[in-house]
């Protein structure tokens, strides 16, 4: 049965489509999945959004309006731990990828200001304005560090993988002006945005 208003479903197949288990895993809110991936140990990470607080697979609070919320499990789909990361509005985790040491980095739009696990200003206006915001974990789910980038409009990112240097590749889109971390003014109403990091989240360029 379903948890909540909306939860994380996940169906292992068969080479050959033949479905073999499924799991669900949820707060007692809304939970919502976007994107999931077999990590080195056979499991899975699975990562999305949540504003669910304590209650049914959740272990812990809701920071906001809500959060990133990602799923650890074993290679049969069974829970080993779940995290959440967020500020006091609203934060919305896009994509995540198990990286080179194990850990995670995690990827997504924030509107937060700096509060609970976001310790960089939003550069747009909270509440209202999006920006990018990395967070990076080790394999036990334990923050390492995040990082915000962004410009005065909105900018929202949809996709992170780790470089060959052990750096990072963002990829989203912006339709901010020169200012924050945008180098290049928008060619219209959005325009793709790539920033490209080094291995702790420093941005070494981005294009528009």
């Amino acid at each position: 049965a379903s948890r909540g208003f909306g939860d994380f479903w996940i169906i292992k197949i068969n080479a050959a489509g033949v479905k073999q288990w499924d799991k669900r895993f949820g707060g007692t809110n809304y939970d919502e999945l976007f994107e999931a991936q077999e990590t080195f140990d056979g499991g899975f990470i699975l990562g999305g959004w949540s504003n669910s607080g304590i209650g049914g697979d959740k272990s812990q609070a809701s920071q906001g309006a809500g959060d990133y919320w990602i799923v650890k499990t074993d290679a049969l789909g069974n829970l080993q731990f779940d995290k959440t990361f967020g500020g006091s509005f609203e934060d919305y985790l896009q994509s995540i990828k198990q990286t080179s040491d194990s850990g995670f980095i995690l990827a997504g739009r924030s509107n937060s200001g700096i509060s609970g696990d976001k310790t960089q200003a939003n550069r747009g206006t909270i509440g209202s304005g999006w920006d990018y915001w990395v967070v990076k974990i080790n394999k036990l789910g334990v923050k390492q560090w995040d990082k915000t980038y962004g410009g005065t409009a909105d900018d929202q990112l949809f996709a992170v993988h780790q470089t060959n240097d052990g750096g990072y590749i963002l990829g989203g889109y912006s339709d901010s002006p020169i200012s924050g971390e945008k180098s290049q003014n928008t060619q219209g109403l959005e325009d793709y945005w790539m920033i490209k990091t080094d291995a702790s989240g420093n941005l070494q360029w981005d294009k528009t």
